[in-house]
C-alpha cells in the first residue's frame, strides 16, 4: 500500500493515546549507542522463535528471499533509535500487516513476537543503563513497541476485513446475474404457458424466489458496502434527508398507505454523519417501520432530541404501530438474514447497526403496547460544522 494510503490520522491518535505526542523527537535516540547497538543479535533473537515455530518457518523458507523476514525484524529495531514512529517506520509498519494477512500468519504469533521484542530491550536496559534513567527508558520502549503493534494489528485488521468484504461483494455480484436469467426464463414461460395451471404455478413460484434472491444480493452488496466505508463525519441536516428518504420508502411496491409523523427539536437537528451512511441508516428504519406497521391502522412516528444522558448525541426514536415481538426475536431482529417477512432480506436492521456503531453510537428495539419502538444514539454535529454540498 502507497504511503498516501495510510490512515495518518488513525495512526496519530495511537501515539497520542499511547502518551507518545508528550515525548519530545523520537524518545529512543538517546539511547542508540547502549540499546540499539546490536541489532543482529535481536534479529536472531526473533529467528530462533521463528524456527521453533512450523507456521513461520514455513512461510519463511517458502519466500523468494528467506532472510527478508529476519531483515525486517532488524531494520524495524535499528529505525526505532534512530528515525521513530516516523512515515518510513509507519509505511513499513502498514505493509508488514498487510503482508501478514496475505501469508496467512496467524496474528497471536505476530504479537508474540512484539512481546519477545519488548522482553529483549527491557533485559538490555536493565544490564546497561543507570537505575535513575530506567523508569524514563522502559517507557518509552513500551510505548514505542505498543505503537508498532497497534499500527501492524489495525493493517492486519484493515486488510483481512477488506478480503473477507471483496469475497462476499464478489459473490453478491456474481449470483444476481444467474438469478436474472432465471427470472427472466420464468417470465417466458408464463407467457407462453401461462394457460397451464401447473406450468404457471411452477414458473411463479421460480420467478417470486428469484425477485426475493435478488433484492438480497442488492442488500448484501448495501451492507459491503457500508461496511467498508470509513466513517466520515459531517454535519448533515436530518430534516431534509428526512424528507428525500421518507418519499423513496413510501413508494415502494406494495407499500400501504401509511400515516407518518415527524418531530425534530431543534428544526435544524445535524448529525455527525457523512450523507450517504444517515441515507442508508434511515431508509433501513422506515423501510422496516413501514413494513410492519398494521395492516388495519399502519402509523409511523419520528422523533429525534438531543440525548439527556449521554452529551454530545442525539436519541432518533421510531415508533410503528403493529405486531410486538417475542423475546427471542429481540435478540436476534439485528442479526442478517433475519427476517420474519416471507419476502425479507434481513439485512435492513443490521445494516443500521454497523451504521450507528460505526459513529460510536448504538441502537435497540422494544416492544410498545401496539406496536414496537427503534430508539438509535447518534453523534450530533458540533457547532460551526459546514454541511455537506
Amino acid at each position: 500500500m502507497p504511503p498516501a494510503d495510510l490512515p495518518t490520522e488513525r495512526l496519530s491518535r495511537f501515539r497520542e493515546l499511547l502518551g507518545l505526542s508528550e515525548l519530545e523527537g523520537n524518545p529512543l535516540a538517546r539511547y542508540a549507542a547502549s540499546l540499539g547497538a546490536a541489532p543482529g543479535d535481536f534479529a536472531d533473537r526473533i529467528q530462533a522463535f521463528v524456527r521453533e515455530m512450523p507456521q513461520l518457518r514455513i512461510i519463511q523458507e517458502s519466500l523468494p528471499d528467506p532472510a527478508k523476514l529476519r531483515r525486517n525484524w532488524e531494520e524495524w529495531f535499528s529505525g526505532l533509535f534512530a528515525q521513530g514512529l516516523g512515515e518510513a517506520l509507519l509505511t513499513r509498519l502498514w505493509r508488514s500487516g498487510q503482508a501478514h494477512v496475505a501469508h496467512n500468519v496467524d496474528h497471536r504469533l505476530v504479537s508474540t513476537a512484539y512481546a519477545l521484542a519488548r522482553r529483549h530491550l527491557h533485559e538490555r536496559a536493565a544490564a546497561v543503563l543507570p537505575a535513575p534513567e530506567l523508569p524514563e527508558a522502559l517507557r518509552a520502549i513500551d510505548a514505542m513497541v505498543d505503537c508498532s503493534l497497534l499500527v501492524e494489528t489495525d493493517a492486519y485488521v484493515t486488510f483481512a476485513t477488506r478480503c473477507e468484504l471483496e469475497v462476499v461483494q464478489g459473490i453478491a455480484h456474481q449470483v444476481r446475474n444467474p438469478i436474472a436469467a432465471i427470472g427472466g426464463q420464468a417470465r417466458r414461460l408464463l407467457r407462453r404457458h401461462g394457460q397451464e395451471p401447473d406450468v404457471a404455478e411452477a414458473a411463479q413460484v421460480v420467478l417470486d424466489e428469484a425477485a426475493r434472491l435478488e433484492a438480497l444480493a442488492r442488500s448484501v452488496s448495501r451492507y459491503m458496502d457500508v461496511t467498508a466505508r470509513e466513517p466520515a463525519p459531517a454535519a448533515t441536516p436530518l430534516a431534509a434527508l428526512l424528507d428525500i428518504v421518507r418519499s423513496r420508502v413510501a413508494a415502494l411496491p406494495g407499500r400501504q398507505d401509511t400515516a407518518f409523523s415527524a418531530d425534530i427539536v431543534p428544526s435544524d437537528l445535524a448529525l455527525a454523519l457523512s450523507p450517504s451512511d444517515l441515507d442508508a441508516l434511515l431508509g433501513a428504519l422506515l423501510d422496516n417501520a413501514y413494513r410492519y406497521a398494521a395492516p388495519g391502522d399502519p402509523q409511523v412516528r419520528l422523533t429525534c432530541r438531543e440525548s439527556p444522558g449521554r452529551p454530545g448525541f442525539a436519541t432518533l426514536s421510531i415508533d410503528n404501530t403493529g405486531q410486538t415481538l417475542s423475546a427471542e426475536d429481540l435478540t436476534r431482529i439485528f442479526s442478517p438474514f433475519h427476517s420474519s417477512d416471507p419476502q425479507g432480506t434481513g439485512m435492513g436492521l443490521a445494516t443500521a447497526k454497523t451504521i450507528a456503531r460505526k459513529y460510536s453510537g448504538a441502537i435497540a428495539m422494544s416492544l410498545l403496547d401496539h406496536g414496537t419502538r427503534c430508539l438509535v444514539s447518534l453523534p450530533l454535529a458540533t457547532a460551526g460544522a459546514e454541511a455537506p454540498a
